[in-house]
């Protein structure tokens, strides 16, 4: 599937299970794994001050971090929600700036073995758990949500762009839908209307918003 034909949003659509949103952030994981294996580290990107070096290293360790969070699970209450994680993620723009630039001078990133090291853990998780990451505890259902729009989003950036997993798509969208009606509900409308890959751009200021959107933009960086 070209990029630009990208599945359209669906806010109102039937929720995906846990196992559903594990199994498309895995299959996420792997499409850019595969992709970056002959990339152009030393190319530019959509992020400005990261090369392609940079983005391969801050998304080689995602899959680190989640084997991480994984050993604190525990039946408490979370603390956060997905679309809290998600707009706290400004909050740490700078810590997130400087691991990356300090992995990149310090080791050239294996993401592929990274998402092959998180898959078994991953896949016997019981996905109901909640665990404790950087920001606070969160289900670890809502947390795989956080990092499939970790590492759709991402993907984007790089230079050639990734093509997404259409599901891992449809749920980065739909995420980012939700959080944007958690804030103005009045802008749904508008959003439904738009192509997932064109909203996701335009909710993480890839993009330039419309008129109509302008004031709300972007939900996260």
């Amino acid at each position: 599937m070209n990029r630009r034909e990208s599945v359209r949003r669906h806010t109102r659509r039937m929720p995906r299970s846990p196992t559903a949103m594990r199994d498309a952030l895995i299959r996420q994981w792997r499409v850019l794994a595969h992709a970056t294996r002959d990339l152009d580290l030393d190319g530019p990107t959509r992020v400005e001050g990261w090369r392609n070096r940079e983005v391969v290293a801050h998304l080689a360790l995602q899959p680190v971090l989640l084997v991480r969070f994984l050993e604190t699970a525990s039946t408490e209450p979370a603390q956060l929600s997905a679309w809290e994680n998600m707009a706290g993620t400004a909050g740490l723009a700078s810590v997130v700036d400087e691991t990356a630039q300090r992995d990149a001078r310090t080791r050239t990133a294996d993401l592929g073995a990274a998402v092959d090291a998180a898959v078994e853990p991953l896949m016997t998780a019981d996905l109901s758990t909640t665990v404790t990451t950087i920001q606070g505890s969160i289900r670890l259902a809502d947390y795989l949500v956080t990092r499939c729009v970790e590492a759709v989003v991402h993907g984007g950036d790089l230079v050639p762009a990734v093509t997404p997993d259409g599901e891992a798509l449809a749920i980065t969208a739909e995420a980012l839908t939700a959080l944007l009606e958690s804030r103005h509900p009045e802008l749904v409308g508008a959003v439904e209307r738009l192509d997932a890959l064109v909203w996701i751009e335009i909710a993480t200021g890839r993009r330039d918003a419309p008129a109509n959107l302008a004031t709300a933009m972007p939900l996260m960086a």
